[in-house]
């Protein structure tokens, strides 16, 4: 465990995957669309099922240049989706009850399969608390058969479970591995002796192999078993926990971490490599190569080691370093912890990629979170080619590598954030940032290409049909070829040429023959995904084509979805061209012309159609057209002809606004004279169309017309004619309807005898246009007799007259009447009104013609009416009207009266009195009628004055207080102009709201009077309850430490109410709020403001406050027991509030701090104890128990001279349950105990071990860390 702060590296990782995209040129071999992982162990697991702080946590940092989908696949589990933007990073959290595999040797369904609809990067992140791992995730077309394991030191110091370890991912099901473990497996299999699990995993198993040494070196390859050939598998390794370099290395080192990454092939290591320093490291860097080949030579700085298979050269420096190899071999560059570099880091480890394998352009991500204080970006790259070098931009300054200037290294300085690297040659970078017992370090990006064998081509991507050239290389010659095209088709030419069956996206595999290898090792295999993009379908459409219009072409091309088009030529076929997508084109002949339409897709991919098109020649329109008048139907012909086919439609517009006509030869009425022009539009059976056009001119009809005169027999008839013409001139035939006729314009004509006769008028224009009209009219035959009827009638009402006159045959034409007061009239029926009563001379006078006329002449007596009229004044709402009648006869005999008030009420006194119901104007109506029967009326208005509503507020007041009193009287209209209060303890007051102090409290009646500004009043009388006073007392504040409940102590509100309110404070409540010595429970650690109200309305309540300040027990703790060797010290892990004090305070490096250096003598109790700012106290205790220190021989000599016979252990003592167990150099175990009472003779089974080197585990099962060393017998 560590025992310095140490913050989560896990987020901070998730910023780094930004790295992958941020630059559309960067094309890296770790970018792809399907990912195997597997969630290897992690030291917080090994504490149980539910360990205090939890067990480790893995996410998936997912980003790519696009927007996509990816799922992702737990062993057998459902899939789950996520949608990725672009240009940003998604988390994916693992379950690690799904996926965490923490068992060794041991086939589990539980890798991870990622995939992706488009190209992605995946990260992945195992961490707890202070112990975070992480890798980039390699797609699965660059993984490889063949790996070796790569880790550090192992060591139990820190924690006894701790182990190195790999894990096996199966891409394919019948996957054989065979492992070759540099060290001995939890599992049980020994050291260099490869293995095999016992079945072959199938897709989607993983297989994790653990030991408690370093398995750095280990083999693990994919081999061919009669139930399948070789297959790609993914490779992890790293370690559940460990430190570097080992603990005992650097005094009071205490700081470890996990160990994450996934292996490269073996197929992409190489043989050249520069290394740059960790800037601002003190101590160096740890280095390691790791060979994959016997007899492998490593140069580095000029300096040779040989190493084999498996093995690694470790060394130490803080210089660039050149490294070169005889054989491809993997560099791995590892930090230091804080302790043993004196500056602020954390352990990582980090694969160098060589200088086979670089990149020409990346963006990558320094993140400043948790306690990430410096970043740096190391690159190496070829002196020649610095000057193309450019980081977000700008040059930088490189240092050439001492041991190779050609080529040379940059540590550069940056800030947190994006930052982007190019030049125009390949270089390599790390990223890494340093902070307080905190790093990160990661390789900016993985070309991870196979250097043994590879495939180039010219593009990745061809239209569809196409054929593409790949090429094949290896750095030996192969027995044979290989190619799988991934469309079920294969080659065994070295350099095929090959067209895919259709679009989509293929794998694209080489496998190369050995000459010298076996089983797997035989065979060499390289994959690529080559796209086969989608051609577009080039279609068209056409119109009517026609030689004298334009060709209207659509371009109804397809593309599939996500596709567009970005060019259209078209060949007309004539000799001209287009480059639009809907052209329109005109073709000068008939004929036949082949049109091609050739359309080009984003992709660049082209597609072509041709079609025939036959352009046919139009129709010639013609027409005819009839002369007409207004009004009349002019007749069309069509003249229409066609040199092809037959003429199949008409489309005629008669130039008036009218709806065309479909018709062959149409006729048409025109509703206005004038100049039209017609048009023709013609349609032969091609479609193809002409059109003509002439002009008609509609000529005026004349509108024939005549008066007709009103005649007896003895007059001669004149008619008057009306007939008009817009031009021209007309002439005229009468028929007079008794057999004769005239030709004059307007004629005279005498009739011989009495009838009705018809008169009809011919007009014609000199266009030859005619109209007509015929009136039938009477004759009449005799004079006509005069009468009519009338009565006498009152003056005022006016008098009818009927004309009652007769004629033998015909009509009368006219009527005149004389009314004898020097008035007249003409009408059939008069209505008259004469000024004053008295005795007339009417005179009716009537005619049938000119000169036929009669008379009749009557007397008519004319009554008087009454004068009526009446007078009354307005009142106040409530009190009667009184009507005074000033009505007077006039010669018409007895009165009667009828009264109508305007509110639907009647009477018939002579002067009544009359209650209004509501307020208002009315009007009033006197009808007088005398006893002649004459009536007259009289009308008059009379106003209501509303009368006011006395009213005010309010009913109760209190008696410390003045009340207000509000007036809330009310007028429907007008205004109130005084008020008169009486409070009713004999004072009084005259203004509209008043205010009064009582001196007592009890009722009192209080009365209001009002007046509007018409004088109406009215008074209203209230009882009015004066109350006393209410009086609050909170009581004392209180303080209390880890109590949570207050009694609270207020005064008794009798006769008024209480109640308890929290003021300040959250998460308080009340036993009875209303209580004023309830009991107040609150939440520990909160400060309360209560607040107690009394109230007795309507007097403004009463309040006070209290402090209640609930402060918990300040928390101590003083530690768990500690087991101390002799002479040693040890940090006490103290924690708290408030101020802190130990005691006893012997042997402790300060008294008053959380976490002294113990370094007692003795076994000793200590107290931590504490007052929080509130004054609360609160102690803890812990013991140190102090045991010898163990002493252990590393040699014994059991020979039985009674010297050093046994291995004596001192201060064993201390250490009763102690677990030892010694294994020989092949990793057996020869000798286990638990307790130690008796020496160790250096047998076995009762027989002697033989001399020789063997090493010791010693478990003091006291919580110390385990021991572990050598042990010699000698003889």
């Amino acid at each position: 465990m560590r025992f310095y702060p140490h913050l989560l590296w896990s987020v901070c990782l998730g910023f780094l995957l930004l790295c992958a995209f941020c630059s559309a040129a960067q094309v890296t071999s770790n970018k792809g669309r399907d990912f195997w992982v597997g969630y290897m162990a992690h030291i917080q697991n090994e504490s149980g099922p539910n360990p205090p702080q939890g067990i480790s946590s893995m996410n998936l940092y997912v980003t790519s240049d696009v927007n996509t989908t990816v799922r992702v696949t737990v062993g057998a589990g459902a899939a789950t989706t996520h949608q990725v933007s672009a240009n940003s990073v998604t988390v994916i959290p693992v379950s690690p009850s799904v996926a965490y595999v923490g068992s060794s040797e041991v086939i589990e369904n539980k890798a991870i399969h990622v995939t992706s609809t488009e190209p992605v990067v995946v990260y992945s992140h195992i961490y707890h608390l202070n112990k975070s791992g992480a890798t980039l995730v390699l797609p699965a077309n660059t993984l490889g058969r063949s790996y070796y394991a790569i880790s550090y030191n192992q060591t139990q110091y820190l924690d006894a479970r701790a182990a190195s370890q790999l894990m096996v991912v199966a891409l394919e099901d019948n996957t054989t591995l065979e492992i070759t473990p540099t060290a001995p497996t939890l599992g049980g299999q020994p050291a260099g002796k490869p293995f095999s699990p016992n079945r072959p995993l199938m897709k989607g198993e993983v297989y994790q192999v653990r030991s408690l040494q370093d398995l750095t070196g280990t083999k693990v390859e994919s081999i061919e078993s009669g139930i399948g050939s070789c297959k790609r598998i993914a490779v992890f390794s790293g370690s559940s926990y460990t430190a570097i370099p080992e603990p005992y290395t650097c005094p009071g080192q205490f700081s470890g971490d996990n160990l994450y990454q996934q292996l490269y092939p073996v197929s992409a290591w190489g043989k050249n490599f520069m290394t740059a320093p960790f800037k601002s490291r003190m101590s160096g860097d740890i280095y390691r190569v790791l060979a994959s080949k016997d007899n492998t030579v490593i140069t580095v700085n000029g300096q040779s080691v040989t190493k084999n298979s498996g093995q690694y050269h470790e060394f130490e420096n803080s210089i660039a370093n050149y490294i070169t190899t005889s054989e491809p071999v993997q560099v791995t560059q590892y930090t230091k912890s804080q302790l043993c570099d004196d500056v602020p880091s954390d352990p990582e480890m980090v694969l160098i990629n060589p200088v086979e394998q670089t990149l020409k352009n990346i963006t990558l991500y320094s993140s400043p979170f948790f306690q990430i204080s410096s970043h740096y970006i190391n690159v190496t790259m070829k002196t020649a080619d610095i000057g193309s070098f450019r980081l977000d931009g700008q040059p930088v300054a490189f240092t050439p590598v001492p041991a190779n200037p050609t080529y040379s290294y940059a540590q550069n300085t940056v800030s947190s954030g994006n930052h982007t690297l190019t030049a125009d040659q390949g270089f390599n970078a790390i990223a890494y940032g340093l902070g307080n017992v905190e790093s990160y370090a990661y390789s900016a990006g993985a070309n991870v290409t196979n250097l043994n064998q590879n495939i180039t081509v010219a593009s990745d991507s061809i239209c569809e049909g196409r054929s593409i050239r790949f090429k094949g290389f290896a750095v030996y010659v192969p027995l044979a070829w290989k190619w799988y095209f991934g469309d079920g088709t294969t080659s065994s030419e070295q350099n095929p040429t090959h067209a895919f069956p259709r679009a989509g996206k293929f794998n694209v595999s080489l496998v190369t023959t050995k000459s010298n290898g076996n089983d797997c090792d035989s065979q060499d295999s390289t994959n690529i995904e080559v796209e086969v993009l989608s051609n577009p379908e080039a279609a068209f459409s056409y119109d009517v084509a026609c030689a004298n219009d334009s060709t209207r072409f659509t371009d109804q091309s397809k593309v599939t979805t996500g596709d567009s088009l970005i060019q259209w030529r078209w060949n007309f076929g004539d000799g001209t061209t287009s480059r639009k997508q809907h052209p329109a084109h005109r073709f000068k002949n008939p004929g036949t012309y082949k049109v091609t339409l050739s359309v080009t897709n984003q992709n660049f991919c082209v597609s072509d159609t041709t079609l025939d098109v036959t352009i046919f020649a139009p129709p010639a329109a013609r027409f005819s057209a009839s002369q007409t008048c207004d009004k009349e139907p002019m007749a069309f012909q069509d003249q229409t002809t066609v040199a092809q086919g037959r003429v199949a439609r008409w489309e005629w517009d008669f130039g008036d606004g009218t709806p065309r006509s479909a018709e062959q030869h149409p006729r048409h009425v025109y509703v206005g004279v004038g100049t039209y022009t017609v048009k023709l539009k013609a349609f032969s059976d091609q479609g193809c169309q002409d059109s003509t056009q002439q002009t008609v001119v509609i000529h005026p009809r004349p509108l024939a017309g005549f008066t007709l005169p009103d005649l007896c027999v003895k007059d001669e008839a004149v008619f008057q004619n009306q007939s008009t013409l817009a031009s021209g001139t007309m002439t005229y035939r009468w028929d007079f309807g008794d057999g004769s006729s005239s030709t004059a314009p307007t004629p005279r004509h005498r009739y011989t005898a009495e009838g009705n006769y018809t008169v009809k008028l011919v007009v014609t224009s000199n266009r030859g246009c005619q109209d007509s009209v015929s009136h039938t009219f009477t004759i009449s035959g005799a004079v006509p007799v005069a009468e009519f009827t009338a009565s006498s009638f009152c003056q005022e009402q006016g008098m009818v007259f009927q004309d009652a006159s007769t004629i033998a045959f015909g009509k009368i034409i006219r009527r005149q009447w004389t009314f004898g007061d020097g008035t007249s009239s003409e009408e059939t029926n008069p209505s008259h009104q004469y000024a004053k009563p008295g005795t007339y001379q009417v005179q009716l006078r009537v005619w049938s013609g000119i000169v036929c006329e009669a008379s009749l002449t009557k007397t008519i007596v004319v009554l008087p009416n009454p004068a009526a009229g009446f007078t009354a004044a307005n009142v106040c709402e409530g009190t009667p009207a009184r009507f005074t009648n000033t009505t007077q006869d006039r010669g018409s005999g007895a009165l009667t009266y009828r009264w109508d008030f305007g509110d639907g009420t009647t009477s018939t006194e002579a002067s009544p009195a009359h209650l209004y119901a509501a307020p208002g104007t009315y009007m009033v109506v006197l009808a007088v009628k005398g006893a002649n029967s004459c009536e007259q009326t009289s009308t008059s208005t009379i106003t209501v004055f509303p009368t006011p509503k006395a009213d005010f507020s309010p009913t109760a007041g209190c008696l410390a207080e003045a009340v207000s009193f509000q007036d809330m009287s009310s007028l429907a209209g007008g205004r109130l102009t005084s008020w008169a209060w009486d409070f009713g303890d004999g004072a009084s007051a005259a203004a509209q709201h008043a205010t009064h102090k009582y001196e007592r409290d009890g009722t009192y009646q209080v009365r209001l009077t009002v007046t509007s500004e018409l004088g109406c009043t009215h008074t209203i009388s209230k009882a009015v309850s004066i109350a006393p006073a209410p009086v609050a007392k909170a009581g004392p504040d209180q303080l209390l430490c880890g109590n949570a409940n207050a009694t609270l102590a207020a005064n008794s509100p009798a006769p008024a109410t209480g109640q308890w309110t929290v003021v300040r404070g959250s998460g308080g409540s009340f036993a009875n709020a209303a209580s004023p010595t309830t009991t107040f429970t609150g939440s520990l650690g909160t400060d309360y403001t209560l607040r107690w109200t009394v109230s007795n309305s309507p007097c403004v309540s009463a309040t006070d406050e209290v402090e209640i300040k609930l402060q918990p027990t300040p928390a101590v703790n003083a530690g768990k027991d500690i087991l101390l060797i002799e002479g040693e010290s040890i940090k006490l892990e103290g924690s708290g509030e408030g101020q802190l004090s130990w005691s006893p305070n012997t042997n402790l490096s300060n008294q008053n701090t959380a976490n002294p250096v113990a370094s007692p003598l003795v076994t000793t109790t200590y107290y931590l104890s504490t007052v929080s700012e509130a004054g609360c106290p609160n102690v803890d205790s812990m013991v140190v128990t102090v045991i010898k220190r163990l002493q252990i021989p590393s040699a014994f000599s059991p020979n039985g001279d009674g010297s050093n016979d046994t291995w004596v252990l001192e201060g064993i003592q201390d250490y009763p349950h102690l677990n030892i167990e010694i294994y020989n150099r092949w990793g057996q175990q020869v000798y286990s105990t638990r307790g130690y009472s008796t020496p160790w003779d250096g047998k076995r089974n009762g027989v002697d071990l033989p001399i020789g080197a063997y090493y010791y585990i010693i478990d003091p099962s006291n919580g110390r860390p385990k021991i572990t060393g050598p042990l010699t017998i000698l003889r």
